[in-house]
């Protein structure tokens, strides 16, 4: 059974551009809003991360003088097999 479609151009035109308009109401009402919005706060957050990179960058330094603190602290608690709370007496 072979089925053969009668398609009316004019009317599939005349739809096509019913959903255009429709897709343009939704886009400009509803989606394009959103997106101005979310770009404003893209926009805020690239402006705290400009801020924040050079005092990351110092904590970073700064955190890496604790590194042979910390790896020192974990030989000694290993080695006191975390006894390691105040001596008493």
């Amino acid at each position: 059974m072979k089925t053969t479609f009668n398609f009316d151009t004019g009317a599939m035109r005349t739809r096509f551009q019913e959903l255009r308009a429709e897709r343009d109401r939704i886009e400009a009402e509803e989606t394009q809003p959103l997106r101005d919005q979310m770009d404003e706060i893209i926009s805020e957050i690239r402006v705290l991360e400009a801020k924040l990179k050079p005092i990351d960058a110092t904590y970073r330094e700064k955190r890496e003088t604790l590194v042979p603190i910390d790896t020192e602290m974990a030989i000694i608690s290993r080695a006191l097999k975390g006894q390691t709370g105040p001596i008493e007496g």
